[in-house]
């Protein structure tokens, strides 16, 4: 449910009533690295996006990309096996794809 909050939040910092609604793009993706290795390596994948505005805390980690919003969670599975949820949200499609899948290829 917490995600669903987050998506939402995210949607609508992007939103104006006179513009489209936003791109939303998703992922989730099973890691063979505990939760806190998940978190580690995503902060420095979205470090190296130039991430502004970033906050971590316990929901994951917040920041925009360009115009991009970018949202990222790490998920214990067991001790060495984690999910990681990627969503992006902003007007162009093509920046918000390109984002999405560069952040997912980069965590593994």
């Amino acid at each position: 449910m917490k995600w669903m909050v987050l998506l939402f939040t995210l949607i609508s910092a992007n939103a104006s009533s006179e513009e489209k609604p936003p791109e939303l793009w998703s992922w989730i993706k099973d890691l063979d690295k505990s939760k806190e290795a998940c978190e580690i390596q995503s902060s420095y994948v979205l470090q190296s996006l130039h991430l502004d505005n970033q906050i971590e805390n316990q929901h994951g980690i917040y920041g925009n990309v360009k115009s991009n919003r970018v949202v990222v969670k790490c998920i214990a599975i067991s001790p060495n096996q984690s999910k990681l949820l990627v969503a992006v949200a902003g007007n162009d499609r093509n920046s918000v794809e390109i984002v999405r899948n560069k952040i997912i290829q980069s965590i593994n």
